[in-house]
Parts: C-alpha cells; sequence; structure tokens
C-alpha cells in the first residue's frame, strides 16, 4: 500500500514540501531570531530560497524522476523561474502583513506580531507557492502530464523503437506500422 502511494507524484511532492517546509522554518527562525532580527521577510526569502534547492534536487530525482522532462540545463532555469515566483508568492502575504497592515511592533504586540507572522508566511504562503509551484513544475519543467498521457498511450497501443507514434486527425493514432488485412 505504502509503494503504491508513493508511486503517485502528488504524495511524493506533498513529502518532499513537508521536508523542506520543517527545513525552510528552522532556517527562518534561526536567522529571524540571529542575525535578521529587524528583517523577517528578508529570513524568509532566505530559508526559502535555500530550502528551493533542496526542494530541485528532490524533485527532480524522486518526485518526478519518470517524468522524462526537459534536458538538465533547461529544466534547471525552469526550476529557477518557477521558484522564484514561488518566492515571491511565499513572502507577499508576510510583507503585507507587517508593512500594508503594520502587525509588527510597537503597533501590536510581540506574540500578536509573530502569530501574524506564522499565520501570513509559513502558511498562507507556502500554501499559495505550493499550488503554484505544482501546477507550473508539473506543467512546464517536469512535463508530469506530457509524460503521463504518453505512458497511458503506450499502455494501449505498444511503442518501440522502429515505429513512431503520430496522432491522426481523426483522434485515431498512426504507430507507423503496416495494416495487415483481418
Amino acid at each position: 500500500m505504502i509503494r503504491k502511494l508513493l508511486a503517485n507524484e502528488k504524495i511524493r511532492f506533498l513529502i518532499v514540501g513537508g521536508f523542506c517546509f520543517v527545513l525552510t522554518m528552522a532556517i527562518n527562525y534561526g536567522l529571524k531570531y540571529t542575525v535578521l532580527t529587524h528583517k523577517p521577510t528578508t529570513a524568509l526569502l532566505i530559508a526559502t530560497a535555500i530550502a528551493s534547492v533542496v526542494s530541485y534536487i528532490l524533485s527532480s530525482q524522486w518526485t518526478w524522476k519518470d517524468a522524462g522532462g526537459d534536458p538538465r540545463p533547461k529544466e534547471i532555469v525552469g526550476f529557477v523561474l518557477v521558484t522564484i515566483g514561488g518566492i515571491i508568492i511565499n513572502a507577499a502575504p508576510q510583507w503585507i502583513s507587517r508593512y500594508i497592515f503594520h502587525l509588527e511592533t510597537p503597533y501590536v504586540s510581540f506574540a500578536f506580531q509573530e502569530i501574524s507572522d506564522f499565520i501570513a508566511g509559513p502558511l498562507l504562503g507556502t500554501a499559495l507557492a505550493m499550488v503554484f509551484r505544482f501546477w507550473a513544475l508539473d506543467r512546464f519543467v517536469f512535463h508530469g502530464k506530457a509524460a503521463r498521457q504518453r505512458a497511458q498511450m503506450s499502455e494501449v497501443i505498444p511503442i518501440t523503437g522502429s515505429h513512431p507514434v503520430t496522432p491522426q486527425p481523426s483522434g485515431r493514432v498512426n504507430t507507423g506500422a503496416t495494416k495487415r488485412a483481418a
């Protein structure tokens, strides 16, 4: 049962995301309470960037290992662009909370500030970024959907190296093999 669960890329994505979330929180709070005490959004950005590198390694080697994405350089550039978008989405709620709504000391208590930071950044920001990243990585970087469609097609019609599969306007698939009389 566990093997079947782990065969689903969404489950693997969530496991990688959970691990990277814990890593992000550890780095974020380590920076926020030591060297970046007055720059909480910067601490979150740095933590998210570091966790994103780990996420790329785990995503490419495990989550979408069978997706047959683009060659490495193109895949890395795509991952970096999606990650930058995800980092911005992840940090935006905390930035808005702190600098638009002023949910920071001295306007609110320290406890309220920390609860607001946690809800806005790690919870809301991470949730929004996670949805965006899964969609964008699956669609544009690792081509999971296209790979799944190719895999489904190969289960219906065996794909061999000598007969490429080409879709026909009629919706039927031409394998390149000659038709035999029945």
